[in-house]
């Protein structure tokens, strides 16, 4: 026998022996023994793109925050900081996206040398700014006088200007999100801190500096826009040389000791805020020239598409549905006691599927309670306007969000390109990028499950030929002169579960049709087998894969179960255009209703 002919049989048998190993896993399924296969499968085809370079608009706002404290003419007496502040401005593009506030800070006093559009203290644009108010914002700065008259007007105080830039930027956040189109643009929007000082509070300031919330509660503002970052700066730049000798008996004490625990402190401030840190000595002239504000437009990448069925748990078990998508089963919800139509039972706020499943966790929490007449007697937590609310349409309940940690304003919360409703849904962490993990140790990733619409934290790759989303994406032509890339897509085997008959008053099908019936019976919103499914296209900037996602979906109700051996649409294909993909709640497709 040739080694050719070796060769080749080997091949044969290696390959029938994987074929046999792999066959339970990926060519057999052995419900098939016992249950009737049903044609429950539909696909979503059609087309999407990213956004253009200048489709999104995002704004950085720079927050300069310079000492003018008594000290700060021994450690800077040339007024390199005004030069840095120029500098700055003229390196920064003049777009009307970019915009700075310049704050000076002495005592208990802080000082906005900056104006917004209505004249109050806040951000400028720098585009705006004229050399005439660029020369006033140095000799401002030179010429600082506290107006304060206190004691402690020359003393250095670092908590009170740091509370005055969290309300600073925690107003402009506020103001932004209420502007026209202001809350799709803030979702992008870059704050950037520089704090500049020689370091050196009057009063020890560290409990709060350090280990209290001065610098944290501004970086945790970043939770409502892409990133709030606090940078520091330490100047130190006598005109005459500094002792390094003790004294430790006198007052002195050890001057090179206290510089270097005062830039300490200012670098430490930094790591809290997320920053950088630049430490200017040796009569270096300051300079802001490193520290990193982002790019006002941006190239954006496909970071994930993924189709859901908010209607069917993950693995979509034959004969298992979840009518009102809370992520209980509607056997679950036979157990429980919940009504399988709502999905929140006793209207407290908080979904049956949250309740039922951090109450078996021990969370003290009553899924069928009773309101009392004065609204007590439910479980509390949930304010009355907040209750059914779903403010970012992402599938889970504001007040659900704010219990399991996510962003109710914000659809794909931890930026890993899964929408929290879909994380909540398949059992990963909406406030944590724990995709890359494998739970259940079945070789796939969580992000591959939840993509594949199987269990993260069960194995069930045993049907994952006959349950898993199947999905190909390809490029159609290169980029337009607009920055769009556009793609032919198609998601297979999206499988439907045999929902509930859906009414009013979680009556009984009496054969009626949908809409209002005519004998004053329980209003019908929809028949049986519709199901909620979830299509998604998340995209992130090329420059920066850690920034937060921009998020487009799309939300089809008519999808139908196989109602005498016919589903919705018949020829199983849903069809979809680039412009059906939305940011926000409108673009819903639902069953139309009777009048």
């Amino acid at each position: 026998m040739t080694r050719r002919a070796v060769f080749f049989i080997a091949a044969v048998v290696g390959t029938l022996a994987a074929i046999a190993a792999c066959s339970d896993a990926y060519l057999y399924d052995e419900r098939r023994d016992e249950q009737v296969p049903v044609d429950r499968a539909v696909a979503f085809e059609g087309t999407f793109c990213t956004v253009g370079t200048n489709e999104v608009v995002r704004p950085i706002k720079i927050v300069v925050a310079l000492d003018a404290s008594q000290s700060m003419n021994v450690t800077d007496p040339d007024g390199t900081r005004a030069t840095a502040l120029i500098e700055l401005l003229s390196i920064l593009p003049t777009d009307p996206e970019v915009s700075i506030s310049v704050m000076l800070f002495a005592g208990s006093t802080s000082a906005f040398l900056t104006k917004d559009a209505n004249g109050q203290d806040g951000f400028a644009q720098v585009a705006s700014l004229t050399d005439i108010q660029k020369q006033n914002l140095i000799r401002t700065l030179l010429n600082f006088r506290n107006p304060d008259n206190a004691p402690n007007r020359d003393s250095t105080d670092f908590v009170k200007p740091l509370s005055d830039i969290y309300s600073l930027i925690n107003a402009d956040i506020a103001k932004s999100r209420a502007a026209p189109g202001g809350a799709t643009a803030l979702a992008q929007a870059r704050y950037s801190v520089i704090f500049l000082s020689d370091g050196h509070p009057t009063n020890n300031q560290d409990d709060e500096l350090l280990r209290g919330d001065a610098v944290v509660r501004i970086r945790q503002l970043r939770d409502l826009v892409e990133d709030v970052r606090v940078n520091t700066v330490h100047v130190f730049n006598p005109s005459q040389p500094v002792s390094s000798i003790c004294d430790l008996t006198g007052d002195a004490g050890c001057p090179l000791l206290i510089i270097n625990q005062d830039a300490d402190r200012l670098e430490k401030m930094s790591q809290l805020g997320g920053g950088n840190f630049r430490d200017f000595r040796n009569n270096e002239p300051i300079n802001f020239l490193d520290f990193s504000f982002g790019q006002v437009r941006r190239a954006f990448i496909v970071k994930e598409l993924i189709a859901s069925n908010f209607s069917a748990p993950p693995g979509s078990p034959v004969g298992v549905a979840d009518t009102d998508g809370d992520g209980l089963t509607d056997e679950e919800e036979r157990q429980e006691g919940t009504n399988p139509n709502m999905v929140d039972t006793d209207g407290d706020g908080f979904s049956d599927g949250v309740e039922v499943r951090f109450r078996r966790q021990g969370v003290d929490f009553n899924p069928t309670q009773v309101a009392f007449p004065d609204g007590g007697g439910l479980d509390p937590g949930c304010p009355p306007n907040l209750r059914g609310v779903d403010d970012d349409c992402d599938g889970v309940l504001d007040c659900d969000e704010q219990f399991i940690g996510t962003n109710a304003k914000i659809v794909d919360s931890d930026r890993d390109g899964m929408p929290d409703g879909v994380e909540w849904r398949g059992g990963t962490q909406g406030s944590s990028n724990d995709l890359d993990e494998d739970p259940d140790n079945d070789g796939l990733t969580s992000r591959a499950e939840l993509r594949l619409h199987t269990h993260p934290v069960e194995v069930d790759t045993s049907h994952l030929s006959v349950d898993g989303y199947r999905y190909s994406m390809v490029a159609v032509g290169p980029p337009d002169e607009f920055g769009r890339q556009c793609y032919a897509f198609r998601v297979d085997n999206v499988l439907l579960a045999p929902t509930l008959l859906e009414v009013s008053d979680a009556g009984v099908d009496a054969g009626l049709p949908v809409g209002r019936p005519t004998d004053g019976g329980p209003v019908v919103l929809r028949g049986a087998g519709y199901n909620d499914l979830w299509l998604s296209v998340a995209m992130i900037p090329a420059d920066d894969p850690t920034a937060r996602t921009i998020t487009r979906f799309y939300r089809y109700n008519a999808a139908r179960y196989p109602i005498g051996g016919v589903k919705s649409p018949v020829d199983g294909v849903i069809r979809v255009n680039s412009e059906d993909f939305v940011s926000t709640c409108p673009g819903r497709v639902d069953v139309p209703q009777n009048p």
